[in-house]
């Protein structure tokens, strides 16, 4: 190909692109020439086709200029905010750009320029607080945030370090642009604008999404976004296996596995699930890499436990001992204690730390195989997986897509995946979801219209940082998209409530949060209206989660229980986490602390 975006480029940066890469991708080429111009880009291409290297570059480019260039340090604050929807997609990303910055300051060297020193900093609800006073105090030029954490910061001192921000790139958009987190996040990104000389330039990043133009006027908001969608070559092999001659031979379970009592079946009863283990372990033998996807953390667990097990005894030529202790047995399930790990358990409740253990192990090779739950869906960068099973149909087509792009996760490779349904009418579900992976008919996206429980989140933030007029506040709100068509009868309606104007008395015990001055139409926040915007704010809900910590060890976070299982348990249980068995010496008010107990057996 002729060298024309890459002209684009300082010498620098298309020096180690020349010698990292044959060439640029479709989408590069096109993402960068949007981009160079300025324009709000909308990334839409298959996984595996080089997004985020798209995203960044420009920017890396542009950051190793200014900080080589005569004025020693260039602009200070932050100049480029990555937003992704989960923490664990963010230190994934965190990961992969020190390839590129690593390689941009080798190649200066080897050019005899002046070496980009770029900082990159994380910001989310895992980063520790010293952390956090370092970047109010001296921010990094890269923060890579969440949705929820970008709203607190705005509504904090620390929003002074956003004052400089140019570029916004918000990775894995479909996976927010159709919730109300989505529409919060809308908000943030225009009360950021309203704090900057000049509306930064927004890049939106998805594999799967339908329709664009949905997700482009999402992303853009008043600046329609440029779409930017190469013709996909991605070939995905999808296999529907179900490792039962006759299904109709076994009894459909009266309630899902993860709410059946015992892991193991009645032995009267016919099952599918020796069946399904035997086959994913043989899948995970016969590859270097494979992911297994589950619907839920407690599937997860039992899974991982069983398949850890079941190699266990393939190994040793017969079945593990019995003997659970039957006070074990409790409705969460058991396992039978420690066995060697051939497959480690990744989801929301193990700590980041452990998160990040198991992904690098899967990476290296010193780990054959993940059972995940949505923790692993988006677009984080497992190394070269070679397989992805899912046991049950993916929750939808994008889903599923998602799911088996883990594998391949490569530019020209193929992606291999293997669904297996339950049941009979899982089998139904498995089937057209996967003849529409095939054709590519994911389902259509729209996001919310004026979801006004988060409008009223977002006011009560915005007017305790600033005072505001109820036109300036307007137009702010109005700019993003899914607030675009909100009536002033219901903006006003929603402040009156905020400000304590009831329709009845039987609403008089809720405390106003805002001042609302009808004579000058100014709005400020009441004392205390700050904390109660950064206390309640974002729109996932609140789970009644413990955090599980190591007895004795401060800081040394374990992951975390569901409140029921935490109600369940009592001190001197033993339970299994991550695929390792912990005993519970303490359970506080918010925290559950514990200590090894390796080889014991323990509920799941």
């Amino acid at each position: 190909m002729d060298g024309s975006v890459l002209d684009l480029f300082g010498e620098t940066t298309r020096t180690w692109f020349a010698g990292a890469f044959a060439a640029p991708t479709p989408a590069q080429e096109a993402a960068w020439a949007s981009i160079a111009k300025g324009d709000n880009t909308l990334v839409v291409a298959p996984t595996g086709s080089g997004k985020t290297l798209a995203a960044f570059l420009w920017s890396l480019d542009r950051l190793a200029a200014e900080k080589t260039g005569r004025e020693e340090g260039g602009r200070r604050g932050c100049r480029v905010l990555y937003i992704s929807p989960l923490k664990a997609l963010a230190v994934d990303v965190e990961r992969n750009l020190r390839a590129p910055l690593s390689g941009l300051r080798q190649t200066a060297r080897r050019l005899g320029r002046p070496v980009p020193e770029i900082s990159v900093a994380i910001r989310s609800g895992d980063t520790p607080a010293d952390d956090r006073r370092r970047f109010a105090a001296r921010p990094s030029d890269i923060l890579i945030t969440t949705p929820e954490s970008l709203f607190l910061l705005l509504t904090s001192r620390a929003r002074e370090a956003l004052t400089g921000v140019e570029t916004v790139i918000v990775d894995e958009v479909h996976a927010v642009a159709g919730t109300k987190r989505g529409a919060h996040l809308a908000l943030s990104l225009e009360r950021l604008d309203a704090m900057l000389p000049f509306p930064a330039q927004r890049i939106g990043l998805s594999a799967t999404v339908r329709p664009v133009s949905e997700v482009a006027a999402f992303l853009g908001g008043p600046r329609p976004a440029t779409v930017v969608q190469p013709p996909a070559d991605k070939r995905i092999e999808i296999d529907v296996v179900v490792p039962v001659e006759d299904m109709t031979e076994l009894d459909t379970p009266q309630a899902a596995p993860e709410e059946i009592g015992g892991w193991r079946p009645d032995p009267a009863r016919r099952s599918i699930w020796p069946h399904v283990e035997e086959r994913l372990l043989d899948l995970i033998e016969a590859h270097r890499s494979t992911i297994v996807f589950a619907n839920s953390r407690r599937l997860s667990e039992r899974l991982c436990a069983r398949l850890n097990e079941l190699a266990w005894e393939r190994r040793d030529g017969g079945p593990l001992p019995e003997g659970v202790p039957a006070e074990l047995m409790a409705q969460a399930g058991a396992s039978r204690g420690a066995v060697p790990e051939v497959v480690r358990s990744h989801h929301g409740s193990v700590s980041k730390q452990e998160r990040a253990r198991i992904e690098e192990e899967l990476k290296s090779g010193r780990l054959s195989a993940v059972v995940a739950t949505s923790s692993l869906e988006l677009g984080i960068d497992m190394g070269a997986v070679d397989l992805v099973a899912c046991v049950e149909a993916p929750p939808s087509v994008a889903s599923g897509l998602q799911r088996i792009g883990r594998a391949g996760h490569r530019v020209g490779a193929v992606s291999r995946g293997v669904i297996f349904p339950k049941y009979r009418g899982d089998l139904i579900q498995t089937a057209v979801v996967a003849e529409r992976m095939r054709a590519g008919e994911i389902e259509e996206l729209r996001f919310p219209r004026n979801p006004l429980d988060v409008l009223a989140q977002q006011i009560v933030a915005m007017v305790a940082m600033d005072e505001w007029t109820v036109d300036d506040l307007e137009a702010v709100v109005k700019r993003a998209a899914p607030f675009a068509t909100l009536p002033r009868a219901a903006l006003e309606a929603t402040l009156d409530m905020l400000a304590g104007r009831y329709p009845s008395e039987e609403f008089a015990d809720l405390r106003p949060r805002i001042v609302w001055d009808r004579v000058t139409g100014t709005l400020r926040g009441r004392p205390g209206a700050q904390r109660l915007a950064v206390t309640n704010g974002g729109t996932i809900p609140d789970r009644g989660l413990f955090g599980v910590f190591l007895a004795g060890e401060k800081g040394s976070r374990v992951g975390e229980l569901d409140e029921e299982m935490v109600y369940e348990s009592r001190v001197g249980d033993v339970f299994v986490l991550g695929a390792t068995s912990w005993r519970i010496e303490d359970i506080t008010a918010d925290r559950v602390l514990v200590s090894p107990a390796p080889g014991q057996p323990g509920k799941l």
